[in-house]
Parts: C-alpha cells; sequence; structure tokens
C-alpha cells in the first residue's frame, strides 16, 4: 500500500478506498447489476485535528460519506477519484460539520474501532438511510510486535457491526507492517461479501503491479 501511495500520491486511505471501491464493482458486475448506474457511499471516519496537533496524544475524529467510484473500470483512475474527493470533503469542512468525539491516542486500535463504529450510528441517525450504503473504517495500529504472557500476537483482525440499515462494513487494521481487511455482510441480504473481500484483495495487487511499472 505504501508503494501505491509514492506511486500514484495520496494518502494510505485513499488507496484503500480505492481498492474497496474496485471491490464493490466486482461483487456489483457478479449480480448482474450495472456499475454504471449504481451508487455506492460508504461513512469514511477522519481526523479533524487542526494544525499544531501533531504529536499531542489524542485524536479527533468526525465522518464524511465518499462515494465510491464503482463506475470506473481502471484502478488507477478510481484511486486518483477517491483523493480528490476526501481531499474535497476535508477541504469542505464537512467533517467538521458531524459530531466530534475525543479518544486518547494510546488508547488501544480495538477502542479506537468502537469510537469510530459509535460515531458512524449517530451519524446514521441522523443521516436519510438512502445516503449511506456502507462503512469504510481505517484504523493505524501498533507497528511493532505485542505480546501476552510471552506469546507474541501475529495476527490482528479488525471488524465493523452491522446495524442500522447498513448491510456491509469493513474494517482495516494496520500491525506490525501489515494491513487486514475485515468484512462484514448481513447473512439475509448478502451472502456473497466473500467475492467483496477477493476483489479488494486483488484491487490492491492490481494496483501494485501497475506501480511497479512506474519504477
Amino acid at each position: 500500500v505504501k508503494t501505491i501511495r509514492h506511486a500514484f500520491g495520496g494518502t494510505v486511505n485513499a488507496v484503500v478506498l480505492g481498492a474497496v471501491s474496485g471491490g464493490y464493482r466486482e461483487l456489483l458486475l457478479s449480480r448482474g447489476e450495472d456499475p454504471d448506474a449504481a451508487v455506492v457511499r460508504t461513512l469514511v471516519p477522519v481526523s479533524v485535528r487542526g494544525e499544531g496537533g501533531e504529536g499531542v496524544l489524542d485524536n479527533r475524529v468526525s465522518a464524511v460519506l465518499c462515494e465510491l467510484p464503482v463506475h470506473l473500470a481502471d484502478p488507477v483512475e478510481r484511486l486518483a477519484y477517491v483523493r480528490e474527493q476526501m481531499a474535497d470533503l476535508k477541504g469542505s469542512h464537512m467533517a467538521e460539520a458531524g459530531d466530534t468525539l475525543m479518544t486518547l491516542g494510546a488508547l488501544a486500535p480495538p477502542m479506537l474501532l468502537e469510537t469510530g463504529s459509535r460515531l458512524a450510528v449517530r451519524l446514521m441517525h441522523q443521516l436519510p438511510q438512502r445516503s449511506v450504503n456502507t462503512v469504510t473504517t481505517n484504523v493505524p495500529g501498533p507497528q511493532l510486535p505485542l505480546y501476552c504472557l510471552g506469546r507474541e500476537m501475529l495476527e490482528y483482525r479488525p471488524y465493523v457491526p452491522i446495524s442500522h440499515g447498513v448491510r456491509v462494513g469493513t474494517a482495516i487494521l494496520s500491525y506490525n507492517g501489515h494491513l487486514a481487511f475485515g468484512v462484514t455482510g448481513d447473512r439475509d441480504t448478502a451472502p456473497d461479501v466473500g467475492l467483496l473481500a477477493v476483489a479488494i484483495a486483488a484491487g490492491v495487487d492490481e494496483l501494485r503491479q501497475r506501480a511497479d511499472t512506474l519504477s
């Protein structure tokens, strides 16, 4: 993901959203739906920390509604679309207009995921249900191995709950040099989310191959 970011610009979050967009495109195609006519919006928790807040052990989190470019077949074009849209949303102060909550930077990532999920549920109560199709939350975790009773934790798998009209959610968590995607779906209305998970991974691989051609 860092290689992709350095090759095409933007943030890790933009790369993640670009890959997730490709995943939803493949999911729509597998269902026989037209991605050119589809609108897929996702609620994305973002940092609203002001200037001068670097190094302060806290984090201010709000959320924005991002429209995923499922209509674009090219992964690099999807990444550029998401990158520009997220920059516009942050520049429009949409994040600051939402509810803002404070969490300590020293809290464990599961607690950060929990606060992000609570924020998402609160905003869903305030927004029309048609405005939110899914949730995508990306949380940076510890970049060193964690231990319990002398045993190293090998993997850290994130989870975002499904509720309040949202049928699919994707949680992303980094840990010790790795990035894990946790895709959760409602069994009755979205039993095929396994296709989404596979397509997201394939999207990251495709972006990496395109980035390698630039080096």
